[in-house]
């Protein structure tokens, strides 16, 4: 039976190393772990697993030092994790079996990349909701997956190469061997670190690829790289745009940089430019799920609503569960006149997005195109509650004064302006529903506090004219001079002014 060793790089990764390793006891026969610095007893941990530790200065270059790693290894075969990783529970399982494979050089593995929020993108995947598999990642939302080669043969010639995002897959390519994919996945959990920490690598990574563009300025893919990080982490899209162009240079067949060229187009209203970019992407399965995501959005803003509504299909074969996506086609079905099923998809969505305002928003404005007033009211108000917001309050009140159903418009009014109180839209919901119900006073006393919080000659001219319905001339003097203390020059106020003046 060939044999396995374990190959890592470690620095300062206490808090995770023990689960790294405990996820590969019993199928490794070796543990090699190069310390790059450090400052924990991250490597006191290791020992416990019968770790070899190496001290390898860090020289900035990730390939040099999973080198290091890799030549102490006396193995068949090496398994590389890095310590913010676990071997799935099932790997254990599938991965002896893949060991005696002729003419295969590696397996490309999946990895799991556990993400705070359930919206995002990856390279070219997009997120999925997180099935709760694994209980140390079970508050992570959502997750997405990539691929890399993580089991290999151990043997000279086949090694890591790239400064950053370092891969081993282009040796065993040149020496004719086999790279399958693998029947495991490995589970990655640095994303939900702290922000900060998260902050500080992003910035390391970007200076190393600045370094890796000028040691390698013939590779495409290194380009796209770059232009991730200047689009993602230093909101440059224009920057990022200039690199995708120089990786189709190098490789005009690029389908992954033409992608992201339509990505970007998309993003910045250049609809048209991101349809002949991503067309250009081909068809292919790698990153199908955002291309036809990114097309379906394209032909929406361009009004070729029968494209979107076939792109976000396409999109949705990907994975069924983008509830996002769903929304989007839901909501186009709608605009196509397919209302009981669009609303369906989008009701569904919602369900299953309970947190997100633009999935519901989505439901909201189809129950309105569908002149369902009641459910787009319930909706309003119901969302308002999940996620609170002045402007939930004031369109679940509006919906509610266009059903003419004055006593919700106050509750609704009231509730809001508890958390908003500076809400001007609010204060002026809520008195019109006093108006309406003749509840002057209320009325009164609301429109004085609009005029404290929009200073504008109209609230206080507004506040003084219903005192003055209700008699109360004294109140409707004392608001207008008021008003003009804070506006002198105000003709309308000293108008007003002069005929309360001239009433009493």
């Amino acid at each position: 039976m060939p044999s396995l060793g374990l190959s890592m790089i470690v620095k300062n990764g206490a808090g995770t190393v023990r689960s790294c390793l405990e996820s590969v006891r019993g199928i490794v026969e070796q543990i090699v772990i190069a310390d790059t610095g450090c400052t924990d007893n991250s490597c006191e941990i290791a020992r416990e697993f019968g770790a070899t530790i190496i001290s390898v200065p860090w020289q900035n270059h990730f390939a040099e030092a999973r080198n290091a790693a890799l030549k102490p290894i006396q193995t068949d075969w090496v398994l590389v994790l890095d310590a913010d990783e676990e071997l799935d529970r099932d790997g254990k399982k599938h991965v002896p079996e893949l060991l005696s494979a002729s003419g295969v050089g590696g397996y490309v593995t999946p990895i799991r990349n556990y993400v705070p929020c359930m919206f995002g993108r990856a390279w070219n995947r997009t997120t999925v909701p997180n099935d709760g598999g694994h209980a140390r990642a079970k508050n992570a939302p959502a997750y997405f997956t990539n691929e890399n080669c993580r089991l290999f043969q151990r043997r000279p010639d086949i090694y890591f190469t790239g400064r950053v995002h370092e891969l081993v897959e282009y040796q065993i390519s040149i020496l004719g061997l086999k790279l399958r994919r693998a029947n495991f996945f490995i589970h990655h959990f640095g994303h939900l670190a702290d922000p900060e920490l998260r902050k500080q690598k992003d910035a390391f990574y970007h200076e190393l690829l600045r370094w890796k563009i000028q040691e390698m300025p013939d590779d495409p893919t290194t380009w796209i790289q770059y232009g991730l990080e200047e689009y993602e982490e230093c909101n440059n899209p224009e920057e990022a745009l200039r690199c995708f162009e120089q990786a189709l240079r190098l490789k005009p067949d690029g389908a992954t940089a033409w992608l992201f060229k339509g990505m970007i187009h998309c993003e910045s209203g250049r609809y048209q430019e991101a349809l002949e970019a991503l067309e250009r992407a081909g068809s292919g399965d790698d990153g199908a799920a955002l291309r036809e995501r990114l097309k379906g959005d394209a032909f929406t803003n361009l009004g070729r609503l029968k494209e979107a509504r076939t792109a976000y299909w396409r999109a949705l074969k990907q994975d069924r569960r983008d509830w996002l996506v769903q929304s989007k086609l839901g909501y186009t079905e709608v605009a196509l006149g397919q209302k009981k099923t669009g609303i369906a998809k989008l009701r569904r969505a919602a369900t299953e997005l309970p947190s997100t305002f633009e999935v519901h928003d989505r439901l909201l404005q189809a129950y309105l195109a569908a002149d369902r007033l009641p459910e787009a009211a319930e909706e309003a108000e119901r969302f308002s509650g999940v996620a609170a917001h002045p402007m939930l309050f004031l369109r679940a009140a509006g919906i509610r004064a266009q059903l003419k159903q004055w006593e919700k418009v106050e509750t609704l009014s009231a509730r809001g302006l508890k958390l908003f109180p500076q809400s001007a839209e609010l204060h002026d919901l809520l008195m019109k529903a006093y108006i309406v119900a003749g509840r002057l006073p209320a009325a009164a006393a609301v429109a004085e506090r609009l005029a404290s919080v929009v200073a504008h000659p109209k609230f206080f001219l507004r506040a003084a004219s219903i005192y003055a319905q209700l008699r109360q001339q004294d109140q409707a003097e004392r608001l207008l001079l008021r008003g003009l203390e804070s506006f002198p020059g105000s003709a309308e106020l000293q108008k007003a002014l002069a005929e309360a003046q001239g009433q009493q």
